[in-house]
């Protein structure tokens, strides 16, 4: 499975970003092979549609779950009708938090 989680800095230790659409990062991280790997947001500055545009973008990387502080409802409704699973933590987290989460289920 293939994890995309919103950030704003490029390392382990950055802290989960609360705006999916602005984020500059996605960490992608791989449960299979637990490898993470860092793209860079290439539509955080559009005036519109970031969020959507984001979401294709991770679309294409083939994410089955998504993590983020919020989510816009027609980024909802993109990921819905592609059967990827929204995560929001309940309280701020690093990634290193979240993979390690996600490594003890």
């Amino acid at each position: 499975m293939i994890i995309a989680i919103a950030t704003n800095k490029n390392h382990l230790k950055a802290i989960v970003d609360p705006h999916f659409g602005r984020c500059d990062w996605y960490c992608l991280y791989d449960t299979r092979t637990n490898k993470s790997i860092f793209i860079e947001n290439p539509v955080r500055k559009n005036q519109d549609h970031a969020g959507c545009d984001a979401a294709e973008l991770l679309l294409g990387k083939k994410i089955n779950m998504a993590i983020a502080g919020r989510f816009g409802s027609k980024v909802v409704d993109v990921f819905r009708k592609n059967n990827v699973q929204l995560i929001i933590p309940e309280t701020p987290k690093t990634l290193t938090d979240i993979i390690n989460q996600i490594k003890i289920k």
